[in-house]
């Protein structure tokens, strides 16, 4: 039977629910591939092989997985970082495709999956059946063990490339949450001004740049953050884009625009008034993030989206509060909000 991107997971879920003994050999696994297991799967046997290795799976889905076994003592887990292939073998039947249990796959990780088109053949003929579950077998002596350090290894891995996916919008405020999801973009929040010593000293960071030997660092607008050093609880992330905004005593947000930090001018001074050593943050302007522009106009229209979120997390936080989390922590909230819960 022609599997198509209209009954693929239909049958798939039909092998899940209805086979005693399933082997899985398929190397992709996203967000909701869990969840289709726990509420699918109830037979003897459920041995999954996985390529955790490469990046194409969702590192969170194989945790839940391997916690799932506590409760289903009949599911097994491993990992062959070699593993290309999309079959799932039952003793009645088998599906050989193209789909992953993932994004791109069955249609998991979000709406940026809708569209993509798969095929596969349902098969039922018994000595085939066999034939794959021989090949399976094989595969299956070569699978490794998941640990917490091939855990923690392909995390890195997932996020990166989660962050290089491609994206259709141009505009940053037009770009859907799910294909912001993951692309290590981080809002900078602060709220006093800087002090005049900060001041002369950006004016020499501003010097050293005009006679840099990179054309990128000679010729960047920049920008400096006062006070907020590497040490902190949430530090100033390197090479990757940051929105810095100002949230001023009258509870506005004003002055976003994109930068990016440029450590081989940061200093560092001794307050006049507090004796202590005090770091400066230099930044250079961006003309996009990650691809996609942000206007002055725009930046009006993102601040507006921000400020509830932002009046929330400094909600009873004094005037010297800064903070500098990844765009992420703002999605998950207006999606908590739009949805009511």
């Amino acid at each position: 039977m022609f599997l198509t991107s209209q009954n693929y997971r239909q049958e798939f879920q039909s092998l899940l629910r209805t086979e005693a003994r399933i082997s899985l050999a398929i190397a992709f696994w996203g967000q909701g591939a869990q969840v289709l297991l726990e509420n699918t799967w109830s037979g003897e046997r459920l041995r999954l092989l996985c390529n955790l290795g490469s990046g194409g799976t969702n590192p969170g889905v194989i945790r839940d997985l391997l916690a799932l076994r506590s409760e289903r003592p009949g599911l097994e887990v491993l990992t062959l970082d070699a593993l290309h292939a999309k079959v799932a073998v039952g003793e009645q039947a088998a599906i050989v495709g193209s789909a992953n249990v993932s994004a791109n796959g069955l249609g998991f990780e979000g709406p940026e999956c809708v569209g993509w088109q798969e095929a596969g053949l349902l098969v039922k003929d018994h000595s085939q059946c066999l034939q794959m579950q021989v090949w399976f077998d094989e595969l299956w002596q070569q699978g490794e063990e998941i640990t917490e350090e091939k855990l923690t290894a392909a995390e890195d891995r997932w996020l990166k490339n989660r962050g290089s996916r491609p994206l259709t919008a141009t505009k940053l405020v037009e770009a859907s949450a799910a294909s912001l999801k993951n692309r290590d973009i981080h809002l900078a929040i602060y709220r006093l001004t800087a002090s005049d010593q900060a001041l002369v000293e950006a004016s020499l960071a501003n010097k050293e740049a005009q006679r840099s030997d990179s054309p990128e660092i000679r010729n960047a607008k920049l920008d400096f953050f006062e006070d907020w050093p590497d040490y902190s609880e949430e530090p100033l992330p390197k090479d990757v884009p940051i929105l810095a905004m100002r949230y001023g005593p009258t509870k506005r947000v004003t002055g976003l625009a994109p930068w990016v930090r440029l450590p081989q001018l940061d200093r560092a001074f001794v307050s006049f008034n507090t004796g202590t050593e005090v770091s400066l943050i230099m930044l250079g302007n961006l003309s996009s993030v990650v691809g996609m522009s942000l206007s002055t106009e725009d930046s009006k229209i993102l601040a507006k989206r921000l400020k509830p979120w932002i009046d929330e997390i400094f909600d009873g936080q004094g005037p010297d509060a800064a903070r500098c989390l990844p765009l992420d922590e703002f999605l998950k909230w207006e999606e908590k909000m739009a949805s009511g819960d």
